[in-house]
């Protein structure tokens, strides 16, 4: 099984962004992301925060390789600035936030991101799309928990998930 590498889980918008505050200087402000559910759907009370272990160990991993980085500037998605800065990413922000399991509602901020703009910005995509995905996961389970009542409980569904959504 091949091993995904987390930046190319970037969508171009957050490179662009980065691109842009680079050429006008404000790539290192200082910045806090909030995450956060504005609702749930209809009928759910809470939602349940999960993914921040797996998010924490992606974040560690998260580079730009030479190869990544020259198809970015190859295809005018980064210029020269941005490549260069991409080549030596490491996120050196800080992650605060609930703990894995922990109960949340709407408008609470699960997670916060706080940093140079590009260097949290960047990470956009990959945090809501690991947190939406285990915390929708998690909230299901709880609720098939709450219904079951103390029966025995199987779930079935990762069979039917591509492999890196059933084993995440």
């Amino acid at each position: 099984m091949s091993t995904l590498r987390p930046a190319l889980l970037t969508d171009h918008y957050e490179l662009t962004m980065v691109s842009a505050a680079l050429r006008d200087g404000t790539a290192d402000r200082r910045c806090v992301f909030e995450v956060f559910s504005r609702r749930l759907p209809a009928g759910r009370r809470y939602g349940v925060v999960a993914g921040t272990g797996r998010l924490i160990e992606l974040i560690r991993e998260f580079r730009f390789d030479a190869a990544e980085v020259d198809f970015l500037l190859r295809t005018g998605v980064v210029d020269e600035q941005a490549a260069a800065w991409l080549r030596d990413y490491r996120f050196t922000g800080d992650i605060d936030g609930y703990a894995e399991g922990e109960l949340f509602f709407p408008n609470s901020p699960v997670l916060t991101v706080s940093g140079g703009f590009a260097e949290c910005v960047v990470l956009e995509t990959l945090v809501l799309s690991v947190l939406n995905h285990d915390s929708a996961i998690a909230a299901a389970a709880a609720r098939m928990v709450t219904a079951a009542r103390g029966r025995t409980l199987i779930e079935m569904g990762a069979r039917r998930a591509h492999e890196g959504a059933a084993v995440a």
